[in-house]
């Protein structure tokens, strides 16, 4: 293995290493946890039976506590009522997990009664009416109830204290209250604002009321309900109930419209609106409600349209209000959560608390025991005691199934940490290996710098050895004389080369002249040419060659006296020379062939100048003066200025 290899093999098994650590600690940390968790679940569950009996002590006593008290306030309101009535019993067990309320009366021998099942009538509407009060008030929402005919069953003479009994509730639990009664107004308390249903529905129901007591009795921020308005609501063409803070009445003969104020109520807080709800004859019905601030209440139920109910919510100036981000203006059949969260008329546990219905007078005592109990919010606190053992036998099964998990998972985090069980062992000797590997690297690195160097004294030897041979070489060149001598011999041989161009130019210069020469010398005189345009073109040529011819005699007299061509000695440069002189003969060849052609060509111009004087009859065409052949090119002149045209 290599020491590069082997110190990489060292960092791999080091990282190894610290990766088994990791995981150890990991292991150990999770180990730990469960040991704690194990711990605190052992210690919870060697507590529970203490916990369960403290939880059934607090559940009994907080049953008895809430119980006494709803006890000896429905009783009172019976003995208010009926007089010498038996008292009010309430018994709470559980049914399945949940408080379970039953109510009764408890007879003189300490038996029970059921109020709906061996009772009268006035019994269950007294009941009924303090069992709605503690409905609505123990719910927490909005404080008001509507009750229609719940006096239905109590005599004449017993209405005033029915009444008494629910003006002082209203007081004392601030809450407003609607009664529609059949009863006459004499049976009703002092503080109760009573209106009177009037008209026909054909013709349109009409309310009298105290409006303007109603009206002087409200701040404009007090919570409640000032007025009711129907607006082609079945019998109702545009009638306005006002309403107080406290109890209000509205009372009338049978079958003239007063469930219809209920009806309407329901329709607005429950979505209970049908298309019967609308005036025969009217395109929508509309209801009216004036709530705090001057703000109004409106829902509109239109046949037949989309939507069919619409809710909305008006400023003083008719504008729809926003509250607090919500436009409260919703269509649909079911009642928007906007109205809902304002005024709090809802249905609690599924049942109608705030708002009765006519046919169905007997609130509550008709339910299972366990819906009683979660109405009227009783044991409420004894449901917080059973959530607490409800929590407390999750916790139980929690912690045993967390101890039951947490020991097997202890065990096989022990059989997961056994292999390392010797890793702080290796530690040291993973960290001898890495220091030997780092000296094997080191040492390697030393290796590799002593081969560069000796690679560098081979290449170092290399140019010594090729240094020497230059060194030889330059040995062996000639000493500066010879160079010297060379230099005057290239000189020499410069000059010659440049005596043999111009004696070659000079050749072919005499070569030129002499072929010119023998070309014109056997040419007559030019003849004297009489003036006219044919002979002056002629006369033109003529003096053009007379000119050529005097200045290729001139040529050839200079050139006649030059020595022949030296023979140059057979060197380089000579050869050179030899070859350029050699090409210089060969167009010399060339000229001396152009020569002879222009003789040639001079011969036959002659033969035309002879066939031409043979035509003229020996005078000259040019001036009509005698002449011959041998005369017609040489000493021949045109013009008047010469002798021989005179």
């Amino acid at each position: 293995m290599r020491p590069g290899e082997a110190a990489e093999a060292a960092e791999r098994l080091a990282r190894a290493l610290s990766l088994a650590e990791a995981r150890r600690a990991a292991l150990c940390e999770e180990r730990d946890a469960l040991i704690r968790t194990v711990a605190a679940a052992k210690g919870r569950l060697d507590l529970r039976d203490a916990i369960d009996a403290c939880l059934r002590d607090l559940q009994q006593e907080v049953h008895q506590r809430s119980l006494a008290r709803f006890e000896t306030l429905l009783s009172a309101l019976v003995q208010e009522v009926l007089p010498g009535e038996k008292p009010v019993s309430l018994d709470l067990s559980t049914e399945r997990g949940l408080p379970a309320l039953d109510i009764g009366l408890l007879r003189p021998d300490g038996g029970r009664e059921d109020v709906l099942e061996d009772n009268g009538g006035a019994m269950t509407n007294v009941v009924g009416m303090g069992l709605r009060l503690i409905a609505v008030v123990k719910a927490g929402v909005g404080r008001f109830i509507a009750l229609d005919e719940a006096d239905c069953w109590i005599a004449p003479d017993r209405v005033p204290a029915f009444y008494r009994v629910l003006e002082d509730g209203a007081a004392r639990l601030g809450l407003q209250c609607l009664a529609i009664s059949h009863h006459d107004v004499t049976g009703f308390g002092s503080a109760t604002q009573v209106s009177r249903i009037g008209g026909h529905p054909e013709s349109g129901v009409l309310v009298d009321g105290p409006a303007e007591a109603c009206a002087a009795a409200w701040t404009p921020g007090d919570a409640g309900f000032r007025f009711i308005r129907l607006v082609d609501v079945q019998g109702f063409a545009d009638a306005t109930l006002p309403l107080g803070p406290g109890v209000n009445a509205l009372i009338g003969p049978n079958n003239r419209g007063k469930s219809t104020v209920i009806r309407a109520l329901r329709a607005v807080f429950y979505g209970e609106a049908r298309d019967g709800l609308v005036r025969a004859g009217a395109a929508a019905a509309r209801i009216e409600i004036g709530v705090a601030d001057g703000r109004t209440l409106r829902f509109v139920r239109r046949p037949k349209r989309s939507p069919v109910n619409l809710w909305s919510l008006h400023e003083p100036d008719g504008s729809v209000v926003v509250e607090n981000g919500t436009h409260c203006e919703t269509g649909g059949r079911d009642v928007p959560d906007w109205v809902d969260r304002l005024f709090g008329i809802t249905r609690v546990e599924e049942l109608e608390v705030h708002v009765a219905h006519q046919k169905f007078p007997v609130f509550l005592l008709g339910e299972k025991a366990p819906k009683r109990s979660a109405v009227l919010s009783i044991g409420r606190e004894a449901g917080y005691v059973r959530d607490m053992q409800a929590l407390q036998r999750e916790r139980i099964i929690e912690d045993q199934r967390a101890v039951r998990e947490g020991e097997r998972r202890l065990a096989a985090l022990g059989e997961r940490l056994a292999p390392f069980v010797d890793l702080d062992a290796l530690g040291p000797a993973v960290a001898g290996l890495r220091r030997e590997a780092g000296a094997l690297a080191q040492g390697a690195e030393r290796l590799r710098a002593i081969e560069a160097r000796a690679l560098l004294l081979g290449q170092l030897a290399e140019g010594r050895e090729a240094a020497l041979a230059r060194a030889e070489a330059v040995r062996a060149l000639p000493p500066p004389e010879a160079v010297a001598d060379l230099g005057r011999t290239l000189a020499e041989a410069r000059h010659r080369e440049g005596v043999a161009r111009r004696l070659s130019a000079a050749a072919r210069g005499l070569a030129a002249a002499r072929a010119q020469a023998a070309a014109l010398a056997d040419l007559p005189a030019a003849p004297i040419l009489r003036p006219s345009a044919a002979p002056e073109r002629h006369a033109a040529a003529l003096a053009r060659l007379l000119g050529d011819l005097a200045r290729a005699r001139a040529r050839a007299r200079s050139l006649a006296d030059l020595p022949a061509a030296p023979a140059l000695a057979p060197d380089g440069p000579a050869v050179s020379h030899a070859a350029r002189l050699a090409a210089l003969a060969d167009r010399l060849a060339a000229a001396e062939r152009r020569v002879a052609q222009a003789q040639a060509g001079l011969a036959e111009i002659e033969a035309e100048t002879a066939a031409l004087l043979a035509r003229t009859g020996g005078r000259c065409p040019a001036c009509g003066g005698p002449a011959v052949a041998g005369t017609l090119l040489d000493g021949h002149r045109h013009g008047p200025a010469h002798p021989e045209a005179a």
